[in-house]
C-alpha cells in the first residue's frame, strides 16, 4: 500500500488534537484520559499516610486480605471516601487519607483505623452474646435452596468448641429471632435463629449474590484476625506545601519541555521539528496513560515524567545521527532514513530494556512514592519506544514528502569563514567523519581521576564519622525516628528551634537544620513511641511562630520498617546490577562487556555515593531511585557505544587493533552521548532550580548521575574493556566476535 502524506499527515494532527482535547476536557461523564482526573498523591494535595504492620511474623493472605477490608470499612464508616487501604508485602498496609491536615486528627484517624477489630453478635436488647475472637473460619458457599429451585450462597460461620457451647446458648435463648452481628458498633447482618445450633456451624442466607456473601464472610473473618495492626510509619503533609510542590513542578515541566524543543529544532532543524512534534504526542499519551491507569502522581512521579522526556529525546538522538551519517557516507535522504533507522533500531531496543530491569526492580522492590516513580518510569520508556521508532518516522516521511526536510538540513553546518583554519573540539566532532580520540591510551588518567573522587568522598566520610554525625546523613526513613519539615516564612534562630525540641521531646541533641536558601528547618528526633509528644511539639512550634495551618509536616518511622528498606534498598540495587550484567553479556556474547558496562555503573553509584556524603543529602528512599536512574543512564550510553563495536568490528573485521576499535567507536557516538545527556541535564536541572527542596534533594545526585554516567560511558567503560582484553589471548576472542 502507497503511504500517502496528504491523507496521513492531517490524520497525525486531528488525533493529536483530540488527544489533547481528552486530556483539557476528559471523555465521558468521568472525565476519562483527563488532566484533573490524575490522582495526586499526598505529597501534592495534603494529607496523612500510615503503615499498618501485623504483629505476627507469617499471616496468611486471607487473614492480610481481611485486615484490610476491615481497614477499608473503617475508612468509609468515618466518611473518608478518598482514602486508600493497600497491602504492601506479606505483612504490611498502607492507608492514605487525603485532607486530613492537622496533627490532632491524623492522631486520631491513625489510632481509630488501626484498633483491633471488635466483633460482636447481640441480641435484640443490645445484649453482646458473643465475640469474633470464638468465630473460627467464615467462608462463602453455594448451599441448597429449602424451597427449591437453584443453590443460593450463603455466609457458613465456624465457631471454636468453646463458641460453639456460647453460640448454642445464643440460639436457645433467642429462637425466632434476628441475632446481630456488628462490626465497629455498624450492623453487618441480622439473621434470625430458625433452630437450635450445637455443633459449632451455622450458616447465613438471605438471597445473596457471590458478591456479597464473600464481602460478609471477609468482614466476620476480619473480626476474628488472630493477629493486631502496629503503626510502623506516618506521614503527614500539609496542603499548602503540597501545592506549592505541585505549582512549581508543573512550571519546571513546561519550561524544561520548552528548552528541549528549542534546543532539537536548534540543532537538527527540521528534523528536529518533526521529532518535536512527535515529542508533544509522546507527553500527551504519557499523561493520558496516567489518568486511564489511575497511576497516582506524586514528586518522584513528576520527577519520573520529566526524566522519561529526556529519555524520549534520547532515542530520536541516536536515530538522527544514525541518519546524518548516512547522509554524509552518500545515500539519498530516504534510504537513508530507512537505514538509519533500522541501524538504530537494536541500540535502542537494548537501551531501553536495561533501564526498563531497572524501573522493574524498582516497581517490584519500592512502595509507595518510589513505585509511583517506577511507573513513570516504566509508562515513559515504553511510550517513547512507540513514538521514536513509529510516530516520528511517519512524520519525518511526511516531510520528506512535502519537501519540508532536505538532506541539507542534516548534514553538518558548513563553518563560517570568520574562523579561518581554528577548528574547536566540538567543530572537529560535528565533522563528516570525526578523527578518533584518543580515550584509551589516556585510560590511567581517567582511572586516577575517579580514584581521586573516591577518596575525597571518603574522606568526607570519616570526617563526619568521627565527629559523631555518621558517615552518611541518613534520614528517618533509614535511621527510624521522626522528621519534621517546618515551613516557617519567616526568620529563625535554629538555636531557639532546638531548644524547644529538647523541652517537649527531652531528647537531649536533636538535629535542626535550616533548609538552604529557605525559611523552614528540618527536625529529626529519635523514635518516639508516645504520639502526645509529636503533637506537643508541633503545637509549640506553631503557638511560638505562629505558624498557619499545613506549616508542619511529619514523618514517622520505626527502626523496624528502616531495617527493611535499608535491605531492600541494598537488595534493589544488586539485583538490577545483576540483571543489567546478564541481559549485556547475553546480548553481546561477551561478559567482559557486561562486566565492563556493570563495573562503570558502580562506578556512577559510588561518585553519586560520594556526592550524598560530601552534600549531606538526607539518605532516604529516594536515593534507591536516583542510583537506579543513574544506573539506567549509564548503561544507555554504554551500550550504544557497544553496539557501534560490535558493528565496527564487523565492518572493518582485521585491519584495527582493539585500542583503534574503541577509540572510533567511541568518537563516533560522542555526539550522541553529549546530545542526550545534555537535553537529560536541562530537563532535570529546571527542576532543580525550581522545584521545592524536597525534589532539589531527588534532582541534584541525578544531576551528578547524568554527568558522570556520560563521562563513565565514554572515557571508562570502553577502557576497561580494553584492559581485560589485554594479552594474545583476549585479542584473539576479540577477533571471533
Amino acid at each position: 500500500m502507497k503511504f500517502n502524506s496528504k491523507v496521513i499527515f492531517p490524520i497525525i494532527l486531528l488525533c493529536s488534537i483530540g488527544l489533547y482535547a481528552a486530556l483539557v476536557f476528559g471523555i465521558g461523564s468521568n472525565q476519562l484520559f483527563s488532566v484533573g482526573n490524575i490522582q495526586q498523591g499526598l505529597d501534592l494535595m495534603g494529607g496523612v499516610s500510615i503503615l499498618y504492620e501485623a504483629d505476627v511474623p507469617n499471616p496468611s493472605a486471607e487473614d492480610m486480605n481481611a485486615a484490610n477490608e476491615l481497614l477499608r470499612g473503617r475508612l468509609d464508616s468515618r466518611g473518608y471516601l478518598e482514602a486508600t487501604s493497600v497491602l504492601e508485602g506479606s505483612r504490611q498496609i498502607r492507608v492514605e487519607i487525603p485532607g486530613v491536615l492537622d496533627a490532632d486528627a491524623a492522631e486520631a484517624a491513625r489510632n481509630e483505623i488501626g484498633q483491633t477489630a471488635l466483633l460482636t453478635f447481640q441480641d435484640s436488647d443490645g445484649n453482646i452474646l458473643l465475640t469474633g475472637a470464638y468465630v473460627a473460619n467464615a467462608r462463602s458457599e453455594l448451599s441448597p435452596n429449602p424451597l427449591g429451585g437453584a443453590p443460593e450462597w450463603s455466609v457458613s460461620l465456624q465457631f471454636s468448641s468453646e463458641g460453639a457451647v456460647l453460640f448454642a446458648e445464643a440460639t436457645r435463648a433467642n429462637m425466632q429471632r434476628p441475632i446481630m452481628i456488628y462490626m465497629d458498633h455498624v450492623q453487618l447482618s441480622a439473621p434470625v435463629v430458625r433452630t437450635v445450633i450445637t455443633d459449632g456451624v451455622a450458616s447465613i442466607t438471605g438471597n445473596f449474590s457471590r458478591t456479597e456473601a464473600d464481602t460478609l464472610a471477609l468482614q466476620i473473618r476480619s473480626g476474628s484476625l488472630p493477629f493486631g495492626l502496629t503503626v510502623q510509619s506516618s506521614n503527614l503533609v500539609g496542603a499548602r506545601l503540597g501545592a506549592e510542590a505541585l505549582r512549581t513542578s508543573i512550571i519546571a515541566g513546561i519550561i524544561g519541555l520548552a528548552l528541549i524543543l528549542l534546543f532539537m529544532a536548534f540543532v537538527y532543524r527540521t528534523m528536529g521539528i518533526a521529532a518535536n512534534l512527535a515529542l508533544l504526542i509522546y507527553v500527551a499519551i504519557v499523561m493520558a496513560l496516567v489518568s486511564g491507569l489511575g497511576v497516582t502522581l506524586s514528586l518522584p512521579g513528576i520527577a519520573g515524567l520529566i526524566l522519561s522526556v529526556g529519555m524520549a529525546v534520547d532515542a530520536n538522538v541516536v536515530i538522527f545521527e544514525r541518519i546524518r551519517e548516512e547522509i554524509s557516507a552518500g545515500k539519498t535522504l530516504r534510504g537513508a532514513i530507512r537505514t538509519g533507522y533500522k541501524r538504530a533500531w537494536p541500540a535502542i531496543i537494548d537501551s531501553n530494556v536495561t533501564t526498563l530491569i531497572a524501573g522493574g526492580v524498582l516497581f517490584w522492590l519500592g512502595t509507595g512514592p518510589i513505585m509511583g516513580f517506577a511507573q513513570m518510569l516504566i509508562i515513559g520508556i515504553l511510550v517513547s519506544m512507540f513514538t521514536c521508532l513509529f510516530v516520528t518516522r511517519i512524520i519525518s516521511t511526511c516531510f520528506v514528502d512535502f519537501g519540508i526536510i532536505k538532506s541539507a538540513h542534516i548534514l553538518p553546518r558548513k563553518k563560517d569563514a570568520s574562523e579561518g583554519e581554528v577548528q574547536s573540539f566540538f567543530a572537529k566532532l560535528n565533522a563528516e567523519n570525526p578523527e578518533p580520540q584518543p580515550i584509551v591510551e589516556k585510560r590511567k588518567m581517567y582511572f586516577a581521576f575517579s580514584v581521586a573522587i573516591f577518596a575525597l568522598g571518603l574522606a568526607f566520610m570519616l570526617f563526619n564519622g568521627v565527629r559523631g554525625d555518621g558517615w552518611f546523613n541518613l534520614d528517618v526513613e533509614f535511621s527510624g525516628g521522626t522528621s519534621f519539615f517546618v515551613e516557617m516564612g519567616q526568620p529563625f534562630d535554629n538555636a531557639d528551634v532546638e531548644s524547644i525540641v529538647r523541652d517537649i521531646t527531652g531528647v537531649a541533641a536533636p538535629q535542626v537544620q535550616q533548609v538552604l536558601n529557605e525559611d523552614s528547618v528540618i527536625i529529626r528526633i529519635p523514635t518516639i513511641y508516645d504520639s502526645a509528644v509529636h503533637i506537643d511539639l508541633m503545637n509549640a512550634l506553631t503557638e511560638r511562630y505562629s505558624l498557619p495551618s499545613g506549616a508542619i509536616m511529619y514523618t514517622d518511622v520505626s527502626p523496624a520498617v528502616s531495617q527493611a528498606m535499608q535491605r531492600s534498598a541494598i537488595l534493589a540495587l544488586v539485583v538490577a546490577s545483576v540483571g543489567m550484567l546478564l541481559y549485556v553479556s547475553v546480548r553481546f556474547r561477551d561478559v567482559r562487556k557486561g562486566g565492563s558496562a556493570v563495573l562503570a555503573q558502580i562506578h556512577d553509584a559510588l561518585v553519586v555515593l560520594c556526592v550524598y556524603a560530601i552534600l549531606r543529602i538526607p539518605l532516604n528512599y529516594a536515593f534507591i531511585a536516583v542510583m537506579l536512574t543513574t544506573l539506567g543512564y549509564s548503561i544507555n550510553a554504554t551500550i550504544i557505544i557497544f553496539d557501534r563495536i560490535r558493528e565496527n568490528r564487523v565492518r572493518l573485521g582485521n585491519k584495527v587493533t582493539p585500542a583503534l576499535l574503541i577509540n572510533t567507536s567511541v568518537t563516533q557516538t560522542l555526539r550522541r552521548t553529549l546530545i542526550s545527556t545534555f537535553t537529560s541535564f536541562l530537563a532535570v536541572l529546571v527542576l532543580y532550580i525550581i522545584g521545592v527542596a524536597a525534589i532539589r534533594d531527588f534532582t541534584l545526585p541525578i544531576l551528578v548521575g547524568l554527568i558522570f554516567g556520560a563521562y563513565s560511558s565514554v572515557l571508562l567503560s570502553g577502557s576497561m574493556w580494553f584492559v581485560m582484553l589485554k594479552g594474545r589471548k583476549g585479542t584473539a576472542k576479540l577477533e571471533k566476535n
